[in-house]
């Protein structure tokens, strides 16, 4: 029974070591860097996050680090609608504590792509925000978007949100709940396959007036 014993803690210490390891952990809502410390982790590997938010007139630069989640790993991707702008980077990485990467955000491209999107931003409902004018995206936003939800923004508040605007395939994926600054606490809609609007094919619609 002993010889039992000690060969089951022999092979659960040898699974522990195998499948778990340390990452550093850490988040900061409003600055580059962040206070860290240790954790342990079963995913496969450790992750960085880096996000920047603009929301009425206010801009936020976010960083979280903990371990991977290996759905997200790479991507990268951005939103745009009337008084909001996103964007963020996921940095994955192996071996214990590899996440030591600072605050390394991809440039945005401003370039316009032809495309338009429906522009809204309504607070205090979650009910259709109607936007009264369109939006041109840039770089690789190749879609529009429509989220409803009540959520908390930057530790504050609740306050329902409303908003239609281009975005990312990326951005799509990743979903507005993986926010370093957004707690969202009751989803409504999010609606990330409404076929963009051409440029030259809203030019050469004739005109109703």
């Amino acid at each position: 029974m002993k010889n039992l014993v000690a060969l089951l803690c022999v092979i659960s210490a040898l699974v522990g070591s195998v499948f778990s390891h340390r990452c550093m952990s850490g988040v900061s809502y409003n600055s580059t860097t962040c206070n860290v410390s240790e954790i342990e982790c079963l995913a496969a590997g450790c992750m960085t996050v880096c996000q920047y938010f603009y929301i009425d007139g206010h801009y936020f630069k976010s960083i979280y680090k903990g371990c991977a989640n290996e759905s997200i790993c790479g991507l990268q991707g951005s939103g745009f609608l009337e008084r909001v702008k996103y964007r963020f980077y996921v940095n994955c990485c192996t071996g214990d504590l590899c996440n030591t990467d600072g605050y390394d955000l991809p440039k945005d491209d401003p370039t316009p792509n032809g495309k338009l999107c429906p522009s809204a931003y309504c607070t205090d409902t979650v009910e259709e925000c109607k936007g009264h004018h369109m939006v041109e995206c840039t770089g690789d936003m190749d879609r529009c978007f429509e989220y409803r939800a009540e959520v908390i923004i930057f530790g504050g508040t609740s306050k329902k949100l409303s908003v239609k605007g281009c975005i990312t395939g990326a951005a799509c994926k990743v979903n507005f709940d993986s926010c370093i600054a957004i707690t969202e606490k009751k989803r409504t809609l999010l609606n990330c396959n409404v076929p963009s609007v051409k440029l030259i094919e809203l030019m050469n619609k004739p005109s109703i007036y």
